[in-house]
């Protein structure tokens, strides 16, 4: 089975999961996925989680999340 990500940000793949929760909410959380020198490295509930009135608007918020979190990552020495 191959996934599709949601968004490629630095060469990293960010897939997302988003469940609803209750009350017209859906609640999303990311993984990432990059090549590493052992094959690829996979960080699972690496985002969030997001929680917004649509499945768009979670998956929105949880990306700007990762990708914050992405930038932050790489400027660490």
């Amino acid at each position: 089975m191959s996934r599709v990500p949601d968004s490629v940000y630095h060469g990293y793949e960010i897939f997302t999961v988003i469940v609803p929760i209750g009350d017209g909410r859906w609640s999303a959380t990311s993984e990432i996925e990059t090549n590493g020198a052992d094959g690829i490295d996979i960080s699972q509930g690496f985002g969030g989680p997001c929680e917004g009135h649509s499945v768009e608007e979670a998956r929105a918020l949880v990306l700007v999340d990762t990708k914050q979190k992405i930038d932050d990552l790489l400027a660490e020495p």
